[in-house]
């Protein structure tokens, strides 16, 4: 299960690579866009019907550990990496490793393509 998983994940990784360096005024775009979708789409669909059911009753057998993992797992999406890079480690603990060094450099970068393109005056008096 885990290998499979990987394995689409590294697809819609390099899908989103190609994805994230268009324009949207390029003609690949939208055909581009319906392709990610439809392969995230599948594969949450499998994830919801038949990992998650299949780890929820593993969880449950080991004392109700549900509640407390989804809460540790919440926590861990701060150190995700808000871009794809297929290039990185597919699996721990290489994984983790570029993870971890690629998500605060993402998360700066994310800062400057959102970066106000106009000079706004930080004291509102001065409107």
């Amino acid at each position: 299960m885990a290998d499979e998983d990987r394995k689409e994940h590294h697809q819609v990784k390099e899908m989103l690579k190609v994805f994230q360096n268009m324009s949207s005024l390029d003609k690949e775009y939208i055909p581009q866009l319906k392709k990610i979708w439809s392969t995230l789409d599948e594969h949450i669909k499998e994830e919801e019907e038949r990992d998650l059911p299949a780890l929820e009753q593993k969880l449950q057998q080991a004392h109700g550990e549900s509640n407390s993992m989804a809460t540790f797992f919440g926590r861990t999406k701060a150190f995700i990496p808000s871009r794809s890079h297929p290039s990185a480690g597919e699996k721990p603990p290489f994984e983790t490793v570029m993870g971890l060094l690629t998500a605060p450099i993402d998360h700066i970068a994310d800062i400057f393509r959102k970066f106000p393109d106009q000079t706004i005056s930080p004291n509102p008096s001065t409107k």
